[in-house]
Protein backbone atom coordinates (compact mmCIF):
# COMPACT_ATOMS: atom_id res chain seq x y z
CA UNK A 1 0.00 0.00 0.00
CA UNK A 2 0.97 3.41 -1.03
CA UNK A 3 0.89 6.64 1.13
CA UNK A 4 1.18 10.24 0.04
CA UNK A 5 4.03 12.14 1.16
CA UNK A 6 2.20 15.65 2.20
CA UNK A 7 -0.51 16.93 4.41
CA UNK A 8 -1.32 19.36 1.47
CA UNK A 9 -1.41 15.87 -0.83
CA UNK A 10 -3.94 14.79 1.43
CA UNK A 11 -5.50 18.22 1.56
CA UNK A 12 -5.66 17.95 -2.71
CA UNK A 13 -7.53 15.00 -2.71
CA UNK A 14 -10.25 15.34 0.03
CA UNK A 15 -10.93 18.36 -1.74
CA UNK A 16 -11.39 17.34 -4.94
CA UNK A 17 -13.25 14.54 -3.89
CA UNK A 18 -15.91 16.35 -2.06
CA UNK A 19 -16.18 18.49 -4.52
CA UNK A 20 -16.67 15.75 -6.90
CA UNK A 21 -18.84 14.37 -4.73
CA UNK A 22 -21.51 17.35 -4.50
CA UNK A 23 -21.56 17.65 -8.02
CA UNK A 24 -22.80 14.31 -8.64
CA UNK A 25 -24.89 14.97 -5.52
CA UNK A 26 -26.54 17.73 -6.82
CA UNK A 27 -26.81 17.82 -10.74
CA UNK A 28 -29.67 15.24 -10.00
CA UNK A 29 -31.32 16.42 -7.71
CA UNK A 30 -31.30 20.11 -9.02
CA UNK A 31 -32.79 18.62 -12.57
CA UNK A 32 -35.04 16.34 -9.90
CA UNK A 33 -36.44 19.46 -8.44
CA UNK A 34 -36.48 21.73 -12.01
CA UNK A 35 -38.51 18.81 -13.64
CA UNK A 36 -40.81 18.26 -10.50
CA UNK A 37 -41.44 22.42 -10.87
CA UNK A 38 -42.24 22.25 -14.83
CA UNK A 39 -44.69 19.59 -13.75
CA UNK A 40 -46.63 21.41 -10.84
CA UNK A 41 -45.50 24.71 -12.01
CA UNK A 42 -43.92 26.05 -8.94
CA UNK A 43 -42.05 28.47 -9.28
CA UNK A 44 -39.70 27.99 -5.91
CA UNK A 45 -38.55 25.05 -6.98
CA UNK A 46 -37.78 26.24 -10.45
CA UNK A 47 -36.02 28.67 -8.66
CA UNK A 48 -34.25 25.79 -6.05
CA UNK A 49 -33.54 23.65 -9.02
CA UNK A 50 -31.81 26.18 -11.11
CA UNK A 51 -29.93 27.55 -7.94
CA UNK A 52 -28.40 24.10 -7.70
CA UNK A 53 -27.94 23.22 -11.48
CA UNK A 54 -25.96 26.41 -11.65
CA UNK A 55 -24.25 25.61 -8.40
CA UNK A 56 -23.19 21.97 -9.67
CA UNK A 57 -21.88 23.71 -13.08
CA UNK A 58 -19.84 26.13 -10.84
CA UNK A 59 -18.27 23.55 -9.11
CA UNK A 60 -17.23 21.62 -12.25
CA UNK A 61 -14.06 24.03 -12.73
CA UNK A 62 -12.51 24.10 -9.06
CA UNK A 63 -13.38 20.87 -8.99
CA UNK A 64 -11.48 20.22 -11.98
CA UNK A 65 -8.17 22.49 -11.08
CA UNK A 66 -7.57 20.71 -7.46
CA UNK A 67 -8.52 17.34 -9.34
CA UNK A 68 -5.20 17.74 -11.62
CA UNK A 69 -3.13 17.70 -8.83
CA UNK A 70 -4.08 14.17 -7.25
CA UNK A 71 -1.81 12.57 -8.49
CA UNK A 72 -1.47 8.56 -7.72
CA UNK A 73 1.95 8.52 -6.18
CA UNK A 74 2.97 4.97 -8.30
CA UNK A 75 1.66 6.20 -11.73
CA UNK A 76 1.44 9.82 -11.34
CA UNK A 77 -1.93 10.11 -13.42
CA UNK A 78 -4.52 12.35 -11.93
CA UNK A 79 -7.32 10.25 -10.32
CA UNK A 80 -9.54 12.84 -9.81
CA UNK A 81 -9.70 14.58 -12.96
CA UNK A 82 -10.75 13.78 -16.54
CA UNK A 83 -8.17 11.61 -18.38
CA UNK A 84 -8.95 9.82 -21.86
CA UNK A 85 -6.17 7.45 -20.72
CA UNK A 86 -6.83 3.46 -20.66
CA UNK A 87 -7.81 1.86 -17.14
CA UNK A 88 -6.69 -0.62 -15.51
CA UNK A 89 -8.27 -4.18 -16.64
CA UNK A 90 -9.81 -4.36 -13.05
CA UNK A 91 -10.85 -1.25 -12.22
CA UNK A 92 -14.42 -0.73 -11.37
CA UNK A 93 -16.69 1.94 -11.41
CA UNK A 94 -19.55 3.50 -9.60
CA UNK A 95 -22.70 4.73 -11.25
CA UNK A 96 -20.24 4.23 -14.24
CA UNK A 97 -17.87 6.63 -13.49
CA UNK A 98 -14.15 5.66 -12.43
CA UNK A 99 -13.22 8.89 -10.18
CA UNK A 100 -16.65 8.94 -8.64
CA UNK A 101 -15.42 5.68 -7.20
CA UNK A 102 -12.32 6.85 -6.14
CA UNK A 103 -14.03 10.17 -4.76
CA UNK A 104 -16.02 8.02 -2.30
CA UNK A 105 -13.46 5.44 -1.27
CA UNK A 106 -11.89 8.99 -0.23
CA UNK A 107 -14.23 10.32 1.19
CA UNK A 108 -15.62 7.01 3.35
CA UNK A 109 -12.78 4.82 3.67
CA UNK A 110 -9.95 7.25 3.67
CA UNK A 111 -8.01 4.99 1.05
CA UNK A 112 -8.01 4.48 -2.90
CA UNK A 113 -7.25 2.23 -5.78
CA UNK A 114 -5.97 4.06 -8.81
CA UNK A 115 -8.02 2.99 -11.50
CA UNK A 116 -4.90 3.56 -13.98
CA UNK A 117 -2.42 1.29 -12.48
CA UNK A 118 -4.67 -0.81 -9.76
CA UNK A 119 -3.08 -0.34 -6.83
CA UNK A 120 -3.97 0.95 -3.51
CA UNK A 121 -2.99 3.87 -1.66
CA UNK A 122 -3.70 5.28 1.81
CA UNK A 123 -4.75 8.90 2.77
CA UNK A 124 -2.33 9.17 5.66
CA UNK A 125 1.40 10.16 5.63
CA UNK A 126 3.86 7.58 7.27
CA UNK A 127 5.69 9.31 10.19
CA UNK A 128 8.64 9.95 9.94
CA UNK A 129 9.87 8.51 12.75
CA UNK A 130 7.96 4.81 11.52
CA UNK A 131 9.70 5.58 8.55
CA UNK A 132 13.05 5.91 9.65
CA UNK A 133 12.83 2.60 11.89
CA UNK A 134 11.63 0.62 9.01
CA UNK A 135 14.64 1.92 6.92
CA UNK A 136 16.93 1.14 9.67
CA UNK A 137 15.40 -2.46 10.11
CA UNK A 138 15.46 -3.36 6.81
CA UNK A 139 19.42 -2.93 6.40
CA UNK A 140 20.21 -5.23 9.37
Amino acid sequence: MHHLRSASAVLHFRLAAFLLFLIFLLAPVGLGLLLQSLLTNNFKLTVAGSGLAILSLGLVIPQWAVGSRTGCPLCWTPVLAPKGCAKHRHARTFMGSHCLRVAIAILFRKRFCCPYCDESTALDRPSARNSAADHWSQLD
